[in-house]
């Protein structure tokens, strides 16, 4: 039983891993397999350091691939590019801006007090059933 259990946890951890792993390992920007398919995106002229070069993909080997002289090279965006006019000027605490007025929210803790309170009471009187009943 001590074998399964030990079994299973490593299973779930190495499950887990890979889940997180995915989203971190994912490619932010396409690549591609001919260049018809990256004509197709709109790519063209890709040099030797973008990512999305391949030496496949380079018919001559200049260093340039699928090139065409119709077309100027469009790179990619740095990575953690900011835009310098976003949408929403100040991002609301708590979620996106969506020009719905609300109205603020009213302070709760009180009211989960008066639920722990009651919540307590309730088991107090439980406990106290419990044992009149086991002393009779």
């Amino acid at each position: 039983m001590k074998k399964s259990a030990a079994g299973a946890a490593l299973v779930a951890a190495v499950g887990f891993s890979a889940l997180t792993a995915a989203p971190a390992s994912a490619l932010s920007f396409p690549l591609f397999e001919t260049c018809d398919a990256a004509a197709g995106a709109g790519v063209y002229n890709i040099p030797v350091g973008d990512p999305r070069y391949t030496a496949d993909l380079d018919s001559d080997s200049d260093g340039v691939a699928c090139e065409n002289a119709d077309y100027a090279y469009v790179p990619l965006p740095p990575v953690g590019d900011v835009p310098t006019d976003p949408q929403v000027e100040q991002m609301p605490v708590g979620g996106a801006d969506t020009g719905v007025a609300v109205a603020p929210e009213e302070p709760t803790a009180g009211i989960a007090a008066l639920g722990l309170a009651g919540l307590a009471a309730v088991t107090g009187g439980v406990v106290i059933a419990r044992r009149r009943t086991a002393r009779a």
